[in-house]
């Protein structure tokens, strides 16, 4: 039940940051077409593209991280086998958990203050919150993610391109 609720997740994300880079890509192309055609730009396609391509970035962490491939020192593979082999996994997890989570409560802070002080990116007249909103979110759910790989510890796919 867990495999699926992150399957779905995953799927979800990787939609989303698809979506994302389509849509910033447009943006681009629109704003050099209407600068070379009528010699002014679109005024918030860059500002908007930049935003896009951070959210897409956070959500490319997120996507490596359920393949096992963020956050994870390679030498410790290398040395860790046996019957160490799921403690190291675990103990790499918690760590990394421990992170995560200390990343997840202070980007919330962060966010919450940046409600609280009305911040507004005045270019594409957004508030800053719902912009920054992508940080503890990312550290949300790869907390979520390292949590599960504790009880259930996944290997690093051997045949990963990196």
């Amino acid at each position: 039940m867990i495999d699926k609720f992150f399957k779905v997740l995953t799927k979800i994300e990787k939609i989303t940051a698809s979506l994302l880079v389509l849509c910033l890509t447009i943006f681009v192309v629109l704003d050099v077409g209407a600068r070379e055609i009528f010699k002014t730009g679109i005024p918030w396609a860059q500002k908007g593209a930049v935003y896009m391509m951070i959210w897409a970035g956070f959500l490319g962490a997120i996507l490596v991280t359920q393949k096992v491939e963020h956050l994870r020192p390679e030498v410790a593979d290398k040395l860790w086998k046996g019957k160490w082999r799921g403690f190291y996994l675990r103990a790499h997890n918690g760590l990394v958990l421990i992170f995560t989570v200390s990343m997840a409560y202070y980007s919330c802070l962060y966010v919450i203050e940046s409600k609280e002080f009305a911040d507004r990116n005045v270019i594409i007249d957004m508030p800053m919150w719902f912009l920054q909103a992508i940080i503890p979110y990312t550290f949300i759910s790869m907390s979520l993610r390292y949590f599960y790989f504790i009880f259930s510890p996944k290997e690093k796919d051997p045949q990963a391109v990196h």
